[in-house]
């Protein structure tokens, strides 16, 4: 007896060691990848941006393209369910006198998953951060702009998206039905099909995005999307008015294909939209567009803000109000400045200094779009 409790104690140990070796092999091969990446941004670029991501990715997509559902949050509930149970097991230990055992059993298994998910996280997506810039892949200059250059941005900003807008018949029938959701899920992926044919890195291939079930929860934190890097899913909270959500889906779609940063995603997410067949995903892109070259026109000259936004048709800024109305009525102020301090680490340790005001740099390459031909 005594022999066989000895074997199979050393079995255990055994195990744990096997655990926590794997675990540090996981740490330092991401570790060094992420050094790679910082110091090569070609070498990132060739061999895992435009070589082992569309790979990895294309078989997330084709997988998560089978469910109607988000796996995202089945991953979340799991995940949560599990460490439940762990703890559960932490403090039964204690009654039962194993609590040395069981605390082994559980910081062995936290460093797995953390060094896992790290390494996961890194491979499956987040080495896109240290790629080629955006800009210089599309041959953009991006350069410092005058106060004249932002307002004539932003004019024709407004100009078009009257123009588009006065073309949409939207009710309040029409734009609270699930089908129009379902519609806007299922068909933004086509806005990338004429992109692609101009730039090859974009791919067209079918993607669904997911309707988050949980959407109440990004509502309250004040989110419109997330990308799931473990199941390659761009989801997006369904509750927001529905002319912001083709935007938000082409960005998380953007995301989806290696666009990591934020302004670069909205960026290329407006031009998904803008290359959109459907009037609703070009109306949603240049809303989107308005509003943040808005804000920093705002900044920079109020009166020429607000004379400019004055030329804004009627519908649009009902269609501004009723977003603004939304955010303010579900918003949960507490909440939203953890999501948000939790966003700013994020992005900050994964080379977007700028932390969330890396969004609005989305401005910056709108401008540089409209001064190379005075078009958007």
């Amino acid at each position: 007896m005594y022999i066989q409790v000895s074997v199979s104690a050393r079995k255990k140990k055994s195990r744990i060691r096997i655990i926590l070796l794997i675990s540090v092999i996981l740490a330092v091969l991401t570790f060094a990848a992420r050094k790679l990446a910082v110091s090569r941004p070609d070498i990132t670029e060739k061999y895992y941006s435009r070589g082992i991501f569309p790979v990895t990715s294309a078989i997330q997509t084709g997988i998560a393209n089978l469910f109607p559902f988000s796996l995202y949050e089945i991953f979340i509930l799991l995940i949560v369910l599990f460490f439940v149970y762990m703890l559960f097991r932490l403090v039964r230990s204690i009654y039962l006198k194993n609590f040395v055992k069981e605390a082994v059993r559980f910081v062995t298994l936290v460093l797995f998953a953390a060094s896992l998910g790290w390494f996961l996280f890194n491979f499956l997506w987040n080495l896109n951060n240290f790629r080629v810039p955006l800009k210089d892949r599309l041959g953009l200059q991006v350069n410092k702009y005058s106060v004249s250059e932002l307002s004539a941005t932003y004019k024709a900003l407004v100009l078009r998206a009257n123009e588009i807008r006065s073309g949409l018949q939207l009710t309040n029938e029409n734009t609270s039905g699930r089908e129009m959701v379902r519609t806007v899920l299922n068909t933004a992926w086509k806005g990338y099909k004429p992109l692609s044919d101009i730039y090859p890195f974009f791919r067209s291939k079918r993607v669904k995005v997911k309707g988050l079930l949980f959407s109440r929860i990004q509502t309250i934190s004040g989110y419109a999307g997330v990308y799931s890097f473990l199941t390659g899913e761009p989801n997006i909270n369904i509750e927001p008015p529905l002319v912001t959500l083709p935007h938000t889906a082409c960005h998380e779609i953007a995301h989806q294909m290696g666009i990591t940063f934020e302004d670069e995603a909205n960026y290329i997410g407006f031009l998904a939209c803008k290359n959109h067949a459907d009037p609703l995903f070009q109306y949603s892109g240049y809303l989107s567009a308005i509003t943040y070259v808005g804000n920093e026109l705002y900044r920079q000259s109020p009166d020429l803000y607000e004379q400019i936004s004055s030329l804004l048709s009627d519908e649009i800024k009902s269609d501004q109000r009723n977003i603004r109305d939304f955010w303010d009525a579900h918003q949960r102020e507490k909440i939203t400045k953890i999501a948000d301090d939790i966003n700013e680490y994020y992005l900050k340790s994964n080379n977007q200094p700028d932390g969330l005001q890396s969004y609005g740099k989305f401005a910056d390459l709108l401008i540089a779009d409209f001064l190379e031909d005075e078009e958007i």
